[in-house]
């Protein structure tokens, strides 16, 4: 029976490759490198590289489509104490009332030395105060007690202006605040002269009756039968010059325990049943 013969084509090759351990580092240095010219050609494009430039550009396109959001606004939508708590000086700025109320809020803020108030208060208006409203500052608690009060804004553009009026115990705080360009771009802030309340309204809310602490209901409670107490027993009670002109009353040390006095002598044996022990 006939051996079937081999494939024409793969036996040479086998045959090549199995002659000698050089034809074997040949042939498979020949194969990796075809793989790696077929995979440079018909591979997939490498994905670019995230470098420092390209991230600085995604970032600036980023803050560039963001800035929107960030610029103010001149609708004049009246804020309350409680709505600008917790925000930052930047989100304030982009409303009128929203600049006015953060000013007042820090206005009446009695927490702070005078350089940190100054400095506060330096966040919402165009030039730093001076000594000038340091001087205006409220020495006592001053409650703002409702929401703002805007005026229709005047101007066009850059020159736009509002004036807000914010109620508070002490009378009303009158703001005006104007579009301003600053550092940190477009924003409203308050312009000087910087708007104060009057002294002597604010002096008078420190004798106010609704800022004195009203006594504990115990300390009048516990008072009233003090004294009642005190009334009857006086009444009752004899005067100490009738008592004196009925019956004097004996010393209260007059009474003494008298001293013992040692018997000289030996001291008697007692009678006892048994001998003591020891005795004949």
């Amino acid at each position: 029976m006939a051996r079937p013969a081999g494939n024409p084509v793969l036996a040479p090759i086998r045959r090549w490759v199995l002659y000698s351990r050089t034809n074997l580092t040949i042939s498979v240095a020949a194969v990796l490198g075809v793989l790696f010219l077929a995979g440079t050609v018909f591979g997939e494009p490498p994905a670019p590289t995230r470098t420092p430039t390209t991230a600085a550009t995604t970032d600036s396109t980023t803050t560039t489509t963001a800035t929107p959001s960030d610029e103010i606004t001149y609708d004049l939508v009246e804020v309350t104490e409680s709505a600008i708590a917790g925000k930052t000086a930047a989100a304030v700025a982009k409303s009128a009332p929203a600049t006015a109320m953060a000013y007042a809020h820090s206005y009446v803020d009695i927490s702070q030395s005078n350089t940190e108030w100054k400095t506060k208060l330096g966040r919402y208006t165009t030039d730093t105060p001076g000594d000038t409203i340091v001087a205006t500052r409220p020495q006592g608690p001053v409650a703002i007690t409702g929401p703002t009060t805007s005026e229709i804004v005047t101007g066009t553009g850059d020159d736009r202006r509002a004036e807000v009026t914010i109620p508070t115990q002490a009378g009303d705080l009158r703001v005006t605040v104007q579009v301003a360009e600053s550092p940190n771009g477009t924003k409203w802030q308050v312009q000087n002269p910087f708007p104060t309340l009057d002294r002597d309204e604010v002096g008078k809310l420190g004798t106010s009756p609704s800022l004195v602490s009203d006594p504990a209901p115990a300390s009048r409670t516990t008072t009233a039968p003090s004294t009642t107490t005190s009334a009857t027993t006086s009444a009752t009670e004899p005067t100490p010059s009738a008592t004196s002109d009925s019956e004097p009353s004996p010393p209260a040390s007059s009474y003494s325990e008298p001293t013992p006095v040692p018997v000289p002598g030996p001291i008697p044996i007692p009678d006892l049943d048994t001998p003591i022990p020891g005795a004949l």
